[in-house]
């Protein structure tokens, strides 16, 4: 009895499945050049990707630039500005200064009236300055008006601190 066996030899070893299902991957094959194409289309989408990036961390940088842009515009002194252009106009001859009497004596030219007096008013306007005497104003035989300015400061405009 040793030999009976109720499932037939042929089938021994075998799933149950039928013969007709098989489970091996379908045998397609890409040439070369198909190949090297979609390679080309992967570089191509990580250069872009990147390209992509990169516009966006500069048009970040750029939105930080413009802020602080801004930011230092509404700080800036325009008045100082004004006065420092009036500084470049203005052009000084000769200097003599002394420290023992805190004396700055100025002679120059400047291209008018107007531009002398804001020069004199900015000289009146800085700390340490005392008193600011001017003489001799006269137009120059250039066209521009000619002057002789006094300026008497205080120590401490040049003494160490």
């Amino acid at each position: 009895m040793d030999n009976i066996s109720l499932i037939p030899k042929d089938e021994v070893g075998n799933s149950g499945l039928p013969k007709f299902v098989s489970f091996k991957k379908p045998d397609i094959e890409i040439s070369a050049l198909a190949k090297v194409g979609l390679i080309l289309i992967l570089v191509l989408l990580l250069v872009s990707a990147g390209f992509y990036f990169w516009k966006y961390q500069l048009n970040k940088q750029a939105e930080s630039f413009n802020a602080e842009l801004q930011n230092l515009t509404s700080q800036r002194d325009l008045s100082l500005e004004n006065r420092l252009k009036n500084l470049n106009s203005v052009t000084f001859k000769s200097l003599e200064a002394g420290d023992s009497d805190n004396v700055i004596a100025l002679s120059g030219l400047a291209p008018s009236y107007g531009v002398l007096a804001q020069q004199v008013k900015i000289f009146e306007d800085t700390p340490h300055i005392v008193s600011v005497n001017s003489s001799n104003i006269g137009l120059s035989a250039e066209g521009q008006v000619g002057f002789n300015l006094k300026i008497v400061f205080s120590k401490e405009l040049i003494t160490k601190k």
